[in-house]
């Protein structure tokens, strides 16, 4: 009798059809977040009708959107209201500091998937977001949802890596910064470390904004340009930090990069990649191998890299002592060090 394979046994019509509806939940969420929806309830509006006329929309549409968003368990509904739960409050209300909202108010990455079907026949990218023209629109709009979302793996990634207590005083640079959000871990764990910042220079001015919230700008250098193309020096760090950038690069400027910072770092300096990890057989977890699309649909070159690649490439690059840290997120970070 033929057995049905693994992959499959847990799929039945229901659930296809269900998968088939999982965008749903993503254009809902956006929807409200377009409309100001959690906002206009965090200033008192809380039936259909004031939330409609709040948003300037219609309040048949309104309450199908906040019904949906009820049963999304985003709001609670008591006595024909719609009250925030603490998430919402916290997360989805705009004028609140740990708002992470910003990415799904726009529709840039909803129209970039919507040619997937086009990018795979052809292989190029609907828009190449590491560009600069189009990263320094689009990256100040991703970095401060991406700022509250890694703030905690950053934290753990310095503990982990020893920023204040075996190692004081570092010189850090943080490649392709963007908010900064990993490099100021490093500056709030270890007081004395002095730090460079590198990104576009439009997203520096961004960057800035977060090092005063954080009140560590005086402690930053800034090295603005192509992340590819810029003099990284000989020999001036300590730490290299590479959060989320080497799965929009591709192979060949990673590669290249990893050379570059090489030279960079002292002896002994350590290289950091945060990024998104598939098994070296690529069967798993879904999230890198659904984001190496994501890199198909936006950049030129991008994917993402199993640890047996970076391993190889960092090797061939000049960096041993490879090893793996968990930081509690989707993927472990990876540190070579520079004999």
């Amino acid at each position: 009798m033929k057995t049905e394979s693994k992959m499959h046994s847990g799929w039945d019509l229901q659930a296809f059809q269900q998968m088939h509806l999982s965008f749903a939940p993503a254009r809902i969420l956006s929807a409200a977040l377009q409309l100001q929806v959690f906002s206009h309830i965090a200033a008192g509006s809380r039936t259909a009708a004031a939330i409609a006329r709040a948003a300037g929309a219609s309040e048949r549409g309104m309450t199908m959107l906040l019904d949906a968003l009820t049963a999304l368990e985003l709001l609670e509904k008591k006595n024909g209201e719609y009250i925030l739960l603490k998430f919402s409050r916290q997360y989805l209300v705009r004028d609140s500091p740990e708002y992470v909202g910003s990415i799904m108010e726009n529709d840039a990455l909803w129209n970039a998937w919507s040619q997937l079907t086009e990018c795979v026949r052809t292989g190029k990218p609907f828009m190449q977001v590491n560009q600069q023209n189009h990263a320094e629109a689009f990256f100040p709009v991703l970095i401060r949802t991406l700022h509250i979302t890694g703030r905690q793996s950053a934290r753990r990634l310095a503990q982990a890596l020893g920023a204040g207590a075996e190692h004081r005083g570092l010189r850090v640079l943080d490649v392709g910064c963007g908010s900064g959000v990993w490099g100021i871990a490093m500056a709030e764990a270890d007081a004395a470390a002095r730090l460079t910042a590198q990104d576009f220079p439009a997203v520096l001015d961004h960057t800035r904004r977060f090092l005063e919230q954080h009140g560590v700008a005086d402690r930053y250098d800034f090295l603005p340009g192509d992340l590819n193309q810029v003099a990284y020096g000989q020999a001036r760090y300590d730490l290299a930090l590479l959060g989320n950038i080497v799965h929009s690069e591709g192979e060949s400027a990673s590669r290249a990069l990893f050379r570059n910072l090489h030279a960079a770092l002292r002896p002994g300096g350590r290289v950091v990649v945060i990024d998104m990890i598939p098994n070296d057989g690529r069967t798993g977890p879904f999230f890198p191998l659904m984001f190496a699309l994501n890199m198909l649909v936006n950049t030129n070159a991008g994917s993402v890299y199993t640890l047996a690649e970076y391993s190889q490439w960092l090797r061939d690059a000049g960096f041993d002592r490879i090893e793996t840290l968990d930081i509690a997120s989707h993927s472990p970070a990876i540190v070579a060090a520079k004999a």
